[in-house]
């Protein structure tokens, strides 16, 4: 064991600024070159404090190595919601619907957005089909004029997300709505 940590050293993995540079964890390095493209994921409770959040999780990926101070700054490259806080939402007699829309931030980012709402009750095609297009409408006006950091802190503080659900609910009712999957491209 103790032959393969030898020429070892460990590396802190500093989040982002958006993140307040936290440290994310600890990495047992041999050559710096080899940790690009490595990946963590961490809970939003764990990162931002907020305890409510616990069921997104944050990818980060290497983007910068400083081998002087034995730090590996990391960037912010998704985040995603666990598939049973998904399947919790989801009760009998509702109705899911679910979009996908690939847009660019005002920082000129391609980003994907992939959310879900839930309806009071079950809903036809024609009613899923027009709430569908304002949630696509909504997130392209809104996520083109933020940046990246201001898009990211508005869907973790949740006022993305209630804005949506505002103007939704005056089409149809929504039970709840959330932001389940966010990639950077």
């Amino acid at each position: 064991m103790a032959k393969k940590i030898k020429g070892k050293e460990w590396y802190e993995l500093v989040a982002p600024r958006l993140f307040k540079n936290q440290i994310l964890g600890e990495s047992l390095v041999s050559d710096p070159r080899e940790i690009k493209g490595r990946s963590v994921i961490r809970s939003l409770s764990d990162l931002g404090g907020h305890p409510s959040k616990y069921y997104v999780r944050m990818k980060f990926k290497v983007d910068e190595i400083d081998v002087e101070n034995k730090k590996i700054k990391m960037k912010y490259v998704g985040q995603s919601c666990l598939k049973d806080f998904i399947s919790q939402m989801i009760r009998k007699g509702s109705s899911r619907i679910d979009t996908v829309v690939k847009t660019k931030t005002k920082d000129n980012q391609n980003v994907v957005v992939k959310t879900i709402g839930i309806s009071l009750r079950k809903i036809n095609t024609s009613v899923k089909t027009a709430l569908r297009k304002e949630i696509e409408e909504d997130i392209l006006n809104k996520v083109n004029k933020m940046n990246l950091d201001d898009f990211i802190m508005s869907v973790i503080k949740d006022s993305f997300q209630v804005q949506i659900r505002k103007k939704l609910n005056k089409t149809y009712p929504i039970r709840k709505f959330e932001v389940r999957k966010i990639e950077i491209i």
